[in-house]
């Protein structure tokens, strides 16, 4: 088996971790905390760049530091019928790139690791207490942040930093999140690996059954916490239509 560098580690940590996740019960508790949605056009970021040249479709998975003002992202692509070489080609040449990984998972989907030398937007958030949850691009170039904060003063310091970055903020959607509101971690994990393995398809790839042993728990547990979890999915679609 060739030996993995440490860039591919990076990104075949995430892939396994998926087969590797653990039921942890869920808290007692949960403060009150605002989630907000902010539109945002980054001045030279190689998302916007992509975006332009092949009109593909990115989501930021996960992201970890690199470097002194670096990170590396986990990376999901539906490319569009881009061709994912000239894709890897072009995020090769953007200024700040440090490395590119990218492998085709489906046909018109692809998964990686892009490690830059800056990160817009990383030095805004963390002079603030506000949280990045997820980060996906819009059809318009644009790109949407989805930001978890305790305090509207949170809030307002980032959307004047972005200002200030001339990166173009606009405040999409602004709502206050309760318990019974959230997905929690443990939801959100279980109802993310029954979509990509297929449970929700007709017909099924994969059953409760299965599912249940992935994260150790019974398959009684499993279902009631699948069904939970899709409730507050389904709400949250409505309230925001």
């Amino acid at each position: 088996m060739e030996q993995l560098n440490g860039d591919n580690a990076f990104l075949w940590w995430h892939i396994q971790n998926a087969e590797r996740i653990r039921y942890i019960p869920e808290p007692i508790s949960i403060a009150r905390m605002i989630e907000s949605v902010i539109s945002l056009e980054p001045p030279g970021a190689w998302i916007s760049s992509i975006i332009a040249k092949f009109g593909i479709e990115i989501k930021i998975l996960n992201t970890l530091p690199h470097g002194k003002a670096g990170v590396q992202d986990l990376i999901e692509m539906k490319l569009n019928n881009a061709d994912i070489d000239e894709v890897r080609k072009f995020l090769k040449k953007q200024d700040g790139i440090e490395l590119v990984e990218l492998e085709a998972v489906e046909s018109d989907r692809a998964i990686g690791v892009v490690k830059s030398a800056e990160c817009f937007g990383c030095r805004e958030l963390l002079s603030t207490e506000c949280f990045m949850v997820s980060a996906s691009s819009k059809g318009d170039g644009r790109l949407e942040y989805t930001i978890i904060s305790s305090r509207n003063q949170c809030l307002r310091q980032l959307m004047a930093k972005l200002e200030a970055a001339n990166a173009s903020p606009k405040l999409v959607k602004m709502k206050k999140l309760t318990k019974e509101e959230m997905l929690t971690d443990n939801q959100e994990k279980i109802v993310k690996m029954a979509y990509q393995r297929g449970y929700y398809d007709f017909p099924k790839r994969i059953g409760v059954k299965d599912l249940a042993q992935i994260f150790s728990i019974s398959p009684a547990t499993l279902s009631e916490i699948l069904r939970r979890g899709q409730k507050k999915i389904i709400e949250s679609y409505f309230e925001g239509r």
